[in-house]
């Protein structure tokens, strides 16, 4: 079994990319249930929307996670007392 960890400078593509599939799945899924006529091939539409979505998700995150850092890091207490 392997014990090495990935490397710190990657943490936050990684955030980015298990952050963004997972959002681009459970989003994408409601969407097109919600919006389907008929249900009978849901899992391929919701597979062609999940491969839309998680890219653009992805770049996102990206490009607003430093800024909400930055929104919270002016709300939130750097430390617990």
């Amino acid at each position: 079994m392997l014990n090495q960890k990935i490397p710190l400078r990657f943490r936050t593509m990684l955030f980015a990319l298990i952050m963004s599939c997972n959002t681009a799945l459970i989003v994408s899924g409601i969407i097109i249930y919600l919006h389907s006529a008929s249900h009978e091939h849901y899992i391929r539409q919701w597979l062609g929307a999940f491969i839309t979505a998680w890219p653009i998700v992805f770049i996102a995150i990206l490009l607003i996670a430093p800024m909400v850092n930055k929104l919270l890091n002016v709300f939130v207490e750097a430390t617990e007392n």
